[in-house]
């Protein structure tokens, strides 16, 4: 299995440049650089919408996506248990005043 090229903003760029300067096509150009078409197509809707900075999505900015949809889903774990000891409570103290009248 071969591992995935990441590709810096830079190398987007130039990549888009070549399509736009040298007159290739999108065909030539992923073929050139082993890259499926589709993802320059989407490189270059990324840039038209957003310049370089759309490029920079930096390895910090993945890492706290997937910290804070941990921190989500123990929240939600956190609750869940919650609200299961409060119901067990209520059972126990319903016990207690049950059987305390025997």
């Amino acid at each position: 299995m071969r591992k995935r090229k990441r590709y810096t903003a830079e190398e987007k760029i130039k990549i888009l440049r070549e399509i736009q300067e040298d007159g290739k096509s999108i065909s030539q150009v992923a073929d050139k650089y082993g890259i499926h078409p589709n993802n320059i197509f989407n490189w270059r809707k990324q840039h038209l919408e957003m310049g370089i900075q759309g490029f920079k999505t930096t390895r910090k900015d993945i890492t706290n996506k997937a910290k804070d949809r941990k921190i989500a889903t123990l929240e939600e774990k956190i609750k869940h248990k919650d609200e299961v000891i409060a119901e067990l409570a209520e059972e126990l103290l319903a016990l207690k005043k049950k059987n305390s009248g025997l």
